[in-house]
């Protein structure tokens, strides 16, 4: 009975490259090219690999979606998170309702 060694099959299966067969997205030939076009040209060519878009979709994400503009009351302020319990939970409001 043999022991050790390789036997056919076994092993860590190779993966396959998909990055060899696409070339990239076509390109627009001007010179000035930003992130968000070019993350936007892989996402729309249909021959790119799934992991590759889907990736592009994450790089875009930042420059396409922004993010929500604090919360402000009526007068304009800023509402901080916490900011109402900061209020309520301060020592001298504490003391005015006899919990110290």
């Amino acid at each position: 009975m043999a022991r050790g060694g390789s036997r056919p099959g076994s092993g860590r299966k190779k993966t396959r490259v998909a990055t060899k067969e696409w070339k990239g997205p076509p390109l627009p030939e001007s010179g000035s090219l930003t992130p968000l076009e070019f993350w936007k040209a892989v996402l729309r060519d249909p021959l790119a690999p799934y992991e590759i878009r889907a990736q592009a979709a994450k790089e875009a994400g930042p420059y396409m979606h922004a993010r929500p503009a604090p919360k402000r009351d009526d007068e304009g302020q800023d509402l901080l998170p916490g900011s109402e319990w900061d209020t309520l939970l301060s020592p001298a409001a504490a003391g005015k309702k006899g919990l110290h």
